[in-house]
């Protein structure tokens, strides 16, 4: 039987796995047009604390800032994320489901070389921040795919508290057949 994240990396080109206690799901981020770089495509990998994690986001959303030299941003933007409302030079994507992300249907516009943060949020299905998570890196020059590791923010932490039984539907049953 083929699971569901092969299908998507014969398919699409590319895949999910298990590895080092994450859930990684994998897109393409188009950031075509930068001069010299003519329609390079970066990899970013979105990395779900676990596959449980995964099934309860509804969507995700990511945010590129220009941080110029602030190699420590991360972690306001990451607050700022949780709130709704990232301040600044900030491109926001369209929320798409997080299916569809592990499939590289978040998108960017054009970026120039530089430092950027790539800030994630997973929401749930009311728009609620479950996870977030942020890099900061040139995607031009580090090394891809550009990972993003997402960890539980409050409101995921007192929704599903230690101990919360896991889910009964899997990935692969969210993304082929919906999990209701």
């Amino acid at each position: 039987m083929t699971s569901h994240w092969a299908t998507i990396r014969r398919h699409a080109t590319e895949r999910a796995t298990r590895a080092c206690g994450h859930f990684r799901a994998i897109g393409l981020l188009g950031l075509a047009g930068l001069a010299g770089c003519g329609g390079e495509t970066v990899s970013i990998e979105l990395a779900f604390p676990s596959s449980d994690s995964f099934v309860r986001s509804a969507n995700a959303r990511l945010f590129v800032v220009d941080v110029g030299e602030d190699l420590g941003a991360c972690p306001d933007l990451v607050m700022q994320s949780e709130l709704g409302n990232l301040t600044g030079d900030v491109f926001q994507s369209e929320a798409v489901s997080v299916c569809d992300a592990s499939v590289g249907r978040l998108t960017v516009p054009d970026v120039d070389e530089g430092l950027y943060a790539f800030v994630a949020a997973a929401t749930n299905e009311a728009g609620q921040v479950l996870l977030t998570g942020c890099t900061i890196a040139d995607p031009y020059v580090d090394d891809h795919p550009l990972q993003i590791v997402l960890a539980p923010t409050e409101r995921y932490r007192t929704t599903y508290p230690v101990g919360t039984d896991p889910e009964v539907c899997s990935a692969d049953d969210k993304c082929l057949r919906g999990c209701r």
